[in-house]
Formats: C-alpha cells, sequence, structure tokens
C-alpha cells in the first residue's frame, strides 16, 4: 500500500473511531475497506497506543491520542487567550456574536464566544461542532488549508443536508472555496440555523497557515450589504495573525502586536 494512501486510510479510522467505538465488521464497512486491510492498519495504530481494542471486541481511541488531544486543548487556551482582546474590540465594533472555531478531524468547534448584547441575537455555544462544510466558519478553515491537505480532508467529508441552504455538492462546495480564498473571508447565511447568517476570517500563522477562524454570527437582516462589508473590514482589521513564537514562549494577551496577517495573498 502506497504510504500517503495507508496514511490517509489511518487517518479515516481514527476520525471514525472518534465519533464512536467500532466493531471491525462496523469500521470495514464504514471505510468501505476489506477487514484484512483494517486489521493491518489497526495493529499499526495499536502498537503506537493511538487505538485499544477492549473486552466486547470494538475498538476505540488509545491513550496516545488523549495526551496529544490534551496537548492540543492546552494550544486552544493559549489561542483563546491570545485572541480575546480582539474579540472584545470585535464585538464593541458590531455589536454582534463573536466566535473563534477551529478545525477538530473533519468538524469545526466553537472554541470562544462573546455574545452580543442585542435582545435578539445568535449564538454558536463553546464546545458546539459542525460539519466543515456548513457555515462560513468551516469554509474558512478548508479554504486556507494547503492543497494538498484540504483535498484530502475533502474526499472524507459527508456533505450532510442540515438546512435546505447546505451545500451538498462538492463542485459547489470547491468554487465556493476558491471565492473565499480569492476574497480573504467566508459569508453563509441559513446553512446551519435558518435565519442566522456570519462572516468569517481565518487567523493565519507566520506561514499563513490557518490555525482558526474568527466569526461575526448575527440575524440574518443585520448582516447585508453595507453592515456585512463593515463587518468583513472590523474582522481583517482586528484579527492578528499568530507569530512564529507562539507555539514556544508565552505570547502577549494583546494581539495587536502580534504579525499582521497578509491579505494580498487572499486576492483583497
Amino acid at each position: 500500500m502506497p504510504p500517503v494512501r495507508a496514511v490517509e486510510r489511518a487517518v479515516s479510522i481514527l476520525t471514525a473511531l472518534g465519533a464512536e467505538d467500532l466493531r471491525l465488521v462496523d469500521l470495514a464497512g464504514r471505510l468501505g475497506l476489506h477487514k484484512a486491510t483494517v486489521i493491518r492498519l489497526l495493529a499499526s495504530l495499536m502498537d503506537a497506543g493511538l487505538v485499544e481494542r477492549d473486552e466486547r471486541d470494538r475498538y476505540l481511541l488509545g491513550p496516545a491520542v488523549l495526551r496529544l488531544a490534551a496537548r492540543q486543548l492546552a494550544g486552544h487556551r493559549r489561542l483563546v487567550g491570545f485572541l480575546r482582546d480582539a474579540l472584545e474590540r470585535i464585538r464593541a465594533a458590531t455589536g454582534e456574536t463573536v466566535t473563534v472555531h477551529v478545525r477538530v478531524g473533519t468538524d469545526r468547534v466553537c472554541v470562544d464566544e462573546l455574545e452580543s448584547p442585542q435582545a435578539i441575537a445568535y449564538r454558536a455555544g463553546v464546545g458546539q461542532r459542525a460539519p466543515m462544510h456548513i457555515g462560513s466558519a468551516g469554509k474558512v478553515l478548508l479554504a486556507f488549508l494547503p492543497d494538498g491537505e484540504r483535498l484530502a480532508l475533502l474526499r472524507q467529508l459527508r456533505l450532510v443536508r442540515i438546512t435546505e441552504r447546505s451545500i451538498t455538492s462538492l463542485d459547489r462546495l470547491e468554487a465556493e472555496l476558491a471565492q473565499v480564498r480569492r476574497l480573504g473571508y467566508a459569508f453563509s447565511s441559513g446553512e446551519r440555523v435558518i435565519g442566522a447568517s456570519a462572516v468569517s476570517v481565518p487567523v493565519l500563522d507566520a506561514e499563513d497557515h490557518v490555525v482558526a477562524a474568527v466569526s461575526v454570527l448575527a440575524p440574518a437582516p443585520r448582516l447585508v450589504g453595507r453592515e456585512q462589508a463593515r463587518c468583513v473590514e472590523i474582522l481583517k482589521r482586528e484579527v492578528p495573525g499568530v507569530p512564529l513564537s507562539f507555539w514556544s514562549t508565552r505570547p502577549a494577551r494583546n494581539g495587536r502586536a502580534a504579525e499582521p496577517q497578509r491579505w494580498t495573498s487572499a486576492g483583497s
């Protein structure tokens, strides 16, 4: 088996087991692979501590995954602290709910949220997951991935329909992602919740790798025309880039000290 294909299949196994514990026959069926292939991959993953088998002969994520997850969660907490001042400024300037989403497998997860003070508002909910193809935050997280990583992830996505506005066509999704890269932001309306709209921009590191998405979330009538354009401008102005030193040193909480994002590469 070619090394890249083996890695992709191993990732697919970990993603499937991240959703639920599975027997061999169910795991092979879900992934569309022969049981012999899955057994070989599971053996390697078990040797690395990434997968375990319980007394019911079900496979589940192993302790090595939990250690990696704990480290990742610590990174998310640091990222939240790093971005918090920028989020406060964005909420003050827009009057709307502001969120931070990160990618977890094939989903996006809200890791921070400042709620709108207005009587009628929408919220995402810290800890809530949603499919990557649904909503502006997921599109940003997809659009700014390196090409190879994005294409591999797109092959894993199940384009489920949540509302009548959800994207269920891979061709349409790829076209929208290309537009997001050109514009430097994503917009969505009613893809997850009818009546809610959002605009999102990426949080990029010093090498232009996307690490998170920051979004403004509002009732659809409040995020159209000039107000939508104004929110995009505020997001692009206030969301900081992540400096090279972020992951190795304790960052300042003031996001303005970070390196600026290079929006020229996104076409705006």
